[in-house]
């Protein structure tokens, strides 16, 4: 844990007007423990100083995922404009410029961190730590060089890096976590940094929203879980995961046997003793029967009964047919039957080969289409188009994001593109051209088979009339009933062995789930209550309360999430059982505000592991009641333990006042913070006036 104590911005510049007039600018900000304000106006340039607060911690990317001096406003990189006392406003020109900040950790060691904005060197990923506090002539050969956003800053095990530096003396130790596309990486500190950190754009629309991943998976869960300490307590790690596998197993099996049972109501079945929760199926599923609903008997026993009426059927068919043993007859049947069944592959052929034609001219003409797509973009100056392009025009592929996002086309691109194209229709336009050919030799050769087949079917009905042969021994009815008992035998045999496969699916998961429930009956039955998202919970909610939250009922409809999700251990509002939503979906715009102060304070009160300090930058910039603000800044301030830095305009935005009401007060913030002080609370108050660069007296190393 560390607390931020002070803050030294330094600018050389010279006059736009004058490359004579050298001067020096900047600011320097003073911290304590409890709660920080620093106020200024709307354009005095606060996000500035926090920007270098963070850029001085090597924590640029959380600001706009920029490295290096990219993240910062140009008024410490490139030119700003400077009005002085006597009214002149001038533009300055930086030549050179760094930052230093002087952190404190808890075991009472004092450190200067030095990085450059501006320098001839462009040696911005160097940081310059002293073991002391900021001095006015700080000597470089005192110092030791550490580097940044390059391959083992966070190796603990070389003396390089500073992220390993700031983590040995932030006491945050760095651990491994489940990574995409390899089995593990770490827990960067960009990433731990942003439970610090709530950016004044988008770190008000959601929790985390400045989170640096870094192929982490679940990097939110993952950094809830490192500063509440979840994975140095195995046999709770444990627990908790056998709990989450039970749970998902509890579901899983209700699924299954909700589809297991309407699929059986379908087919007009039912499967008695099978329990849609598993902790309640006491009878061993090799021991559940199928049976047919009409019929109230088993599916083995009215198959079978099917099966019967079938072969009585065939046989009052086939022996009449068979015409008393007429061996010449029975040849011609014979080979009629076997050229019929000849004739429907054949037919089943050429419709395949049909499809195959109609999807090869489908394929030419969609490259067609491209390449006047491409032809049309090469006639255009400019290439740069807005096009849609999300599928691969020749494999017909979902393109990754990352590439069809990309909206700028070189003219070699679109030529090798166009080029590729007319490589694929010159493969396939002589595939369509056989394909016709030969569909159009089996559409004769068809017409060919049609005509052979009738001729052995008057021939065959020929024979049966002179030998006095019934063609049709079967009634109408008899014919419908052999016809519909093989369609029920078939569909019935089907299903038997789907839900036999369904049942031994059961089996496993129902194992499976013992094998787990005994885990955690070995482990001990853990708390809910003993649990840190429990204590944390309990600190939010407090803290809701405290802010006037009002959207929903705190007690009993807010939780965190409980699901192994991106979102696990973030707020939700559940309403019943099985509605529930994250709380920016069921929060008012303010409320969900007072959500994110309140989230980010119980982190920060109730972490087992975290960086010790809190920066918001505009915490009011939303409408707010000015009791809401208060009741902030008093939190703020009695955390004595740790640091919180808020960036307040001296002007914020409150909700409309009731007739009758006190207006606003222009020095809002000034009041509210007087209040908090009256109280006896630790309050810091930084006045910005009028600018956060500014004039300074003299130059520090």
């Amino acid at each position: 844990m560390m607390r931020i104590d002070k803050l030294e911005i330094s600018i050389e510049a010279r006059a736009n007007n004058d490359h004579n007039d050298i001067r020096h600018f900047g600011r320097i900000l003073d911290f304590s423990s409890g709660l920080n304000l620093v106020v200024g106006d709307n354009t005095s340039g606060k996000t500035t100083l926090v920007e270098c607060l963070f850029y001085a911690l090597g924590m640029e990317e959380l600001i706009e995922g920029k490295p290096c001096n990219r993240s910062l406003d140009k008024a410490v990189k490139d030119q700003f404009l400077y009005t002085d006392p006597d009214g002149n406003q001038h533009e300055w020109l930086v030549r050179e410029a760094f930052v230093r900040i002087q952190l404190s950790n808890s075991n009472g060691e004092t450190i200067t961190v030095k990085r450059k904005i501006v320098s001839d060197d462009n040696q911005q990923n160097k940081m310059y730590v002293w073991n002391s506090p900021i001095m006015e002539n700080m000597e470089h050969r005192d110092c030791r060089e550490y580097y940044i956003h390059n391959r083992d800053d966070h190796n603990t095990e070389h003396n390089e890096g500073f992220y390993a530096l700031l983590a040995e003396s932030s006491d945050l130790p760095i651990i491994p976590v489940p990574a995409r596309n390899t089995d593990k990486t770490i827990l960067y500190m960009q990433t731990v940094f942003t439970a610090s950190y709530i950016e004044q754009k988008r770190g008000w629309s959601d929790f985390f929203a400045n989170i640096r991943s870094y192929n982490i998976i679940n990097p939110k869960q993952k950094l809830v879980e490192y500063l509440m300490g979840y994975e140095t307590n195995t046999d709770l790690v444990n627990s908790i995961g056998l709990k989450e596998k039970r749970k998902k197993l509890e579901n899983l099996w209700d699924t299954k046997v909700n589809a297991v049972k309407n699929y059986l109501a379908y087919n007009d079945l039912y499967i008695d003793g099978l329990q849609t929760e598993i902790k309640q199926q006491k009878i061993k599923l090799d021991e559940l029967r199928i049976a047919v609903r009409s019929e109230s008997v088993e599916i083995g026993t009215y198959i079978e009964k099917l099966g019967q009426r079938i072969q009585a059927l065939e046989r009052k068919q086939k022996s009449s047919q068979e015409g008393n043993g007429n061996e010449q007859y029975l040849a011609v049947l014979k080979r009629y039957e076997q050229h019929t069944e000849e004739y429907k592959n054949y037919c089943i052929e050429l419709v395949t080969e049909a499809d195959k034609l109609d999807n090869i001219r489908e394929q030419i003409n969609y490259i067609e289409s491209e390449m006047k797509r491409y032809d049309s973009l090469r006639k255009v100056n400019n290439i740069i188009t807005t096009l849609d392009v999300k599928i691969c025009p020749t494999c017909h592929q979902h393109l990754p994001s990352d590439i069809s996002s990309q909206s700028a086309l070189t003219l070699s691109q679109i030529q090798d593109s166009r080029n590729m194209l007319s490589m694929q229709r010159s493969f396939l336009e002589p595939m369509m051209k056989r394909l016709e050919a030969a569909l159009k030799n089996k559409e004769l050769n068809k017409l060919y088979l049609d005509k052979q087949l009738k001729r052995e079917e008057v021939e065959v009905k020929m024979m049966a009339s002179q030998n006095n042969i019934n063609l049709y021994p079967l009634s109408t009815n008899e014919q419908f009933e052999l016809v519909d008992c093989k369609t029920k035998v078939a569909t019935l045999d089907e299903v038997e062995l789907h839900t036999k496969e369904q049942i031994e699916q059961l089996a496993r998961i129902k194992d499976t789930y013992q094998q787990v429930c005994e885990k955690i009956k070995e482990l001990g039955d853990i708390e809910e209550d003993d649990l840190p998202t429990a204590q944390m919970l309990s600190a939010f909610r407090k803290l809701l309360r405290k802010f006037n939250y009002t959207s929903n009922n705190v007690i009993n409809e807010v939780f965190f999430k409980e699901e192994n999700t991106t979102y696990k251990y973030l707020p939700v509002i559940k309403h019943g059982e099985n509605n529930e939503e994250e709380i920016r979906a069921d929060s008012s715009a303010s409320d969900f505000i007072r959500s994110i102060w309140a989230y980010y304070l119980t982190l920060l009160t109730e972490s087992k592991r975290h960086p010790g300090f809190l920066v918001m930058d505009e915490p009011c910039q939303h409408s707010m009641k000015e009791a809401s603000l208060t009741h902030l800044f008093e939190e703020c301030a009695s955390i004595t333990d740790k640091q919180t830095i808020l960036f307040c305009s001296s002007q914020p935005k409150t909700e409309e006042k009731e007739e009758g009401e006190k207006e606003q007060s222009p020095n809002l913030i000034e009041e509210l913070s007087n209040i908090v002080k009256g109280k006896g609370l630790n309050l810091n108050y930084i006045e910005i006036d009028p600018k956060a660069i500014t004039l300074l007296e003299q130059k520090n190393d």
